[in-house]
């Protein structure tokens, strides 16, 4: 494999641990944005200049930017804007990270970098779907005032995550009810043993769930549905933004709630800087850069 230098800027656990792969690839890796004191992971930054300087691979954060501008470095108390990593970053460099937005794209075009939304890679959304449904599991596990073995759950939505969850939950026990809009899906339900539920009658099945676990993201779980599940039924969102449960509705109603995001950075980090270690190497063979073994 041909040695590159990578730049980690920001990001969370994730990519804490994506840096220590790429290095034990014997790749040359400088970080920047991983320094908050205190932490038995802490890692010593160096200059931004320094961790730029030469980089053809740029890794940022998923997402790579908050809601104000500034680079996603949750794991850091430094604050970077994107104007000055633009500044800074190498011609010809390759960025990679999470949900960059069509502004980012036309700057970065415009300073001839390249940019690739890890989001968009089908590889790392089907490998992803597996710390996604564990830790669904493990959060009804914690929330769920019983076992999961005879529990009555309905998965709103059989897509990659859809069929990971079912799957295990099935295992625990529990009685696997799923919903989806396409026939296709539902017979693939119906023939993995679970029960099937059209997306258009939610409506009629909700009542008599312990737990309802979403994952389209997009308004589904709405007031309409709220009103005729039962009170001690827990609601799990595992949608991204904007969600599929209406959150205030569901707390009208007295319903337990919660919205889990970007679980696999949090209950498999290792895991999850793996399967964005495996995906970038997939990048950058696709153009040619080098070929890998794993």
């Amino acid at each position: 494999m041909l040695r590159k230098k990578f730049s980690i800027i920001g990001g969370d656990m994730r990519n804490v641990y994506l840096a220590d792969l790429l290095k034990k690839d014997y790749q040359y890796v400088e970080i920047y944005g991983f320094e908050r004191s205190g932490k038995p992971w802490a890692l010593k930054d160096t200059p931004l200049d320094f961790v730029l300087e030469g980089s053809r691979v740029v890794v940022g954060g998923i997402p790579l930017l908050k809601d104000n501008g500034f680079l996603n470095m949750p794991l850091s108390k430094e604050k970077l804007c994107f104007s000055e990593l633009l500044e800074k970053i190498p011609e010809g460099a390759h960025l990679i990270a999470g949900k960059i937005n069509d502004a980012v794209r036309k700057q970065l075009e415009q300073k001839k970098v390249k940019c690739t939304d890890l989001l968009d890679r089908e590889e790392m959304a089907v490998l992803n779907a597996v710390p996604t449904a564990e830790g669904a599991v493990g959060i009804l596990l914690q929330e769920m005032p019983k076992t999961l073995l005879g529990s009555r759950i309905l998965v709103v939505g059989y897509g990659r995550i859809g069929k990971n969850l079912t799957k295990l939950l099935h295992g625990f026990g529990a009685e696997v009810w799923a919903a989806a809009r396409k026939y296709s899906d539902i017979a693939w339900i119906e023939a993995q043993g679970f029960k099937p539920v059209p997306m258009h009658q939610l409506a009629r099945y909700v009542s008599d769930m312990d737990a309802i676990v979403n994952t389209v993201p997009v308004p589904i779980i709405t007031r309409d549905i709220l009103e005729k599940i039962r009170t001690n039924c827990f609601l799990l969102d595992l949608a991204s933004s904007p969600g599929g449960v209406d959150f205030k509705g569901a707390e009208a109603y007295g319903i337990k709630v919660r919205w889990a995001l970007s679980l696999p950075g949090k209950v498999a980090p290792l895991t999850a800087g793996d399967i964005i270690r495996r995906t970038i190497y997939n990048i950058l063979e696709e153009e040619g850069v080098f070929c890998h073994d794993s």
